[in-house]
């Protein structure tokens, strides 16, 4: 799965198969949007079930909870991982 998919100034349609990271490369799509200050309340992730949904919702707050605990080495690692811009605002 191509991390193209989770820059939010491209346009993309992921197909695969379970198991195969749509969920972790979606979660860190909605991870760019706030990183580029797109408003929370104005981002829409539908899913086509609860269970999804709420998977989704689970492994957001998991990497938003262990980058908000981050030495900044390790911080920095981890954005250059999903090939985050290193201007992101402080």
């Amino acid at each position: 799965m191509s991390i193209q998919a989770a820059n939010p100034d491209n346009n993309a349609t992921v197909f695969a198969s379970a198991g195969t990271g749509k969920t972790w490369l979606l979660v860190t799509r909605l991870l760019r949007l706030l990183l580029d200050d797109v408003r929370p309340d104005s981002i829409l992730a539908i899913t086509f079930t609860k269970k999804a949904a709420a998977e989704m919702q689970l492994r957001l707050f998991q990497r938003l909870r262990e980058w908000a605990v981050c030495d900044d080495i390790t911080l920095k690692e981890k954005l250059n991982e999903i090939e985050c811009p290193a201007s992101v605002k402080n």
